[in-house]
């Protein structure tokens, strides 16, 4: 009880299907991208991504709520910092200028802020429903500023994330219907906005509704590869055109999924992925401290809403954006953000029970 991590405390605690079921989405994420990189440079640098996330997501799911707000807000500062230092020096890569570079190693401070965010605001949310107007207002500026500094990079696909993600929690948590109008409106603002100012924006949208233009060659691909994969697959590292679609390994994962282990495996990876919203949502019904219930779900949309739009993008339902499958595709950044996400989520929903 009293040595900092109690394993077997831990265990009797957590909820061990999600915890199970996000254990299976991160080996799926193994599995594709040994798959995928000939080179085992890559395969090497995904293992140990997914390992260190594996044990960040252990070690955050043993915490408190109370502790989380605390690790939360602390590092939601730092990455704050880290947007604007982003947005001071010239790492552009295909147009948007997102990365921190250094020791070799590439940091995107804007995935980082989602699960921190999510935390905070659900807190600055309760505690302006008590009553303290003033929290409201601060809700309403910290999510003005990340959002700013976000788009600016620019990133529409992340915005438009945190605004639906930022919309959710306020519907639940029954604010109101002011508060719900603005949100909607920064919604229809900021895409408006993003069409009109943002070239790389009004073009994918323009090819998405005027397919008679020619489209992006990487969509080309992606709906080849479903086809070419048909139910079964052509099997681990048989697939061809993953050398042909940009990005393979991180926005267009689901569709070297779809070539190589076919529409059958694709499917296991949208129920897991409905499993583990549906399990967290339902735990909901067993609540009734309103922080942690809208703290999950803010996360639980976050991590819905990402898997959604990566999964439509590659299905050509929706305009390309640029997002990560959590814990499927490569990438240090996203894996350890899905994990720190994955984190809060177990830490939140752990069996209060405590066993002698």
């Amino acid at each position: 009880m009293n040595s900092f991590f109690n394993l077997k405390l831990w265990w009797k605690e957590i909820d061990k299907i999600n915890f199970i079921l996000i254990s299976i989405l991160l080996i799926v994420g193994i599995i594709l991208s040994f798959s995928l990189n000939e080179s085992s440079l890559f395969f090497n640098k995904h293992l140990v991504f997914a390992i260190s996330s594996f044990f960040i997501m252990i070690f955050l799911s043993s915490l408190e709520p109370k502790t989380l707000r605390r690790v939360s807000l602390f590092f939601l500062v730092i990455f704050i910092f880290a947007l604007v230092i982003v947005l001071l020096f010239d790492n552009e890569i295909k147009g948007s200028n997102r990365w921190l570079k250094f020791l070799g190693f590439s940091l995107q401070p804007s995935e980082f802020i989602k699960p921190f965010y999510f935390i905070l605001s659900a807190w600055l949310i309760i505690q302006g429903i008590n009553g303290r107007q003033y929290y409201l207002l601060v809700l309403i500026i910290s999510f003005l500023l990340i959002s700013s500094l976000i788009i600016l990079q620019p990133d529409f696909g992340m915005t438009f994330l945190i605004f639906l993600t930022f919309f959710c929690q306020l519907f639940i948590a029954g604010l109101s219907i002011f508060l719900v109008i603005f949100s909607l409106f920064a919604i229809l603002l900021l895409s408006f906005f993003s069409y009109y100012f943002f070239d790389h924006v009004q073009k994918r949208i323009d090819l998405f509704f005027n397919s008679n233009s020619g489209g992006f060659e990487q969509i080309d691909y992606s709906l080849r590869a479903f086809k070419n994969g048909g139910w079964f697959g052509k099997g681990p590292g048989q697939g061809i055109l993953k050398e042909k679609i940009p990005d393979a390994n991180t926005d267009f994962i689901f569709a070297v999924a779809g070539e190589e282990l076919g529409f059958i495996f694709c499917s296991i990876i949208i129920l897991l992925i409905l499993t583990i919203i549906i399990r967290f949502l339902l735990k909901l019904l067993k609540m009734q401290d309103p922080f942690i219930i809208i703290s999950i779900v803010g996360l639980t949309c976050c991590f819905g809403l990402q898997s959604l739009i990566n999964i439509f993008s590659s299905l050509s339902i929706i305009p390309t954006k640029g997002m990560t499958l959590p814990f499927i595709s490569y990438g240090g950044s996203s894996m350890i953000s899905s994990s720190i996400l994955f984190g809060f989520l177990l830490a939140l929903t752990k069996n209060k029970i405590f066993y002698e």
